[in-house]
């Protein structure tokens, strides 16, 4: 996850990435389904279409893309659609406090991600000399590994007084303030398609959120839907000019 996550930035804009993120509560969504964790209602699952629908048309109308960065967020999004539903499992499921979940889980992720880098950043570092920046810059390293270790233990925190799918849902208020300080002090430009496309998935968002503070009016409109899916599937009484 972090690893394709953060190569995703050298290939795709910063606004772009954010909108790509809405996209993942549907992966979070199809993951819980394949694992049998706790399922949304169907009204829920509607909503997630939504956003999934908008996040389409935002991929068409972005003028930059590129099928590496599209490829590296795809990798990044399904690796951690797994990771917050297995997660989810094990703080729900096997009871684990939030400091249990990061003691199991954060020496692993700490090792692959050491690993990866030794074999394949490592070497060209030291050939360009980007070691030096370490020293240079020391406090912003260690501003970054502490704001990194808060974000996880908040994310986990979430995740147990929640839902995986939830965690998703809520960091797409994050990703529009992403996206306004691409645009705003970035310079990233965003076409009137990409824009409707995120305004799609903006609502989407709402709804989800609406039908989970409110479980009734779910329930309402679930039950609207099933009773038209009954008027259009039920069959006519009796057959043209069979009544006098």
């Amino acid at each position: 996850t972090l690893a394709t996550g953060n190569a995703a930035y050298l290939f795709l804009g910063l606004g772009f990435i954010q909108m790509l993120k809405a996209f993942t509560p549907a992966i979070v969504l199809a993951v819980m389904w394949v694992l049998g964790a706790a399922q949304p209602s169907r009204s829920a699952t509607w909503c997630v279409f939504i956003i999934v629908a908008g996040t389409v048309v935002e991929v068409k109308g972005e003028l930059n893309a590129t099928v590496v960065g599209l490829l590296m967020m795809m990798a990044s999004e399904v690796s951690e659609a797994v990771n917050l539903v297995l997660t989810q499992r094990l703080l729900q499921d096997c009871k684990f406090t939030v400091m249990e979940g990061l003691y199991a889980l954060a020496p692993p992720s700490a090792a692959c991600l050491f690993s990866a880098a030794a074999i394949l950043e490592w070497p060209a570092m030291a050939r360009q000399g980007h070691l030096e920046v370490l020293t240079q810059r020391p406090e912003m390293f260690a501003a970054a590994a502490v704001l990194g270790l808060a974000v996880n233990f908040c994310n986990m925190l979430l995740v147990q007084v929640t839902s995986s799918l939830f965690c998703k849902i809520l960091n797409t208020v994050r990703s529009i303030c992403l996206i306004y300080v691409g645009v705003l002090f970035y310079g990233e430009e965003m076409t009137f398609t990409e824009f409707s496309g995120y305004l799609v998935s903006l609502l989407g968002f709402v709804a989800y959120n609406y039908v989970l503070i409110f479980p009734n009016k779910g329930a309402l409109l679930e039950s609207a839907e099933h009773k038209a899916l009954i008027n259009i599937e039920e069959p006519a009484d009796s057959e043209p000019g069979s009544k006098l």
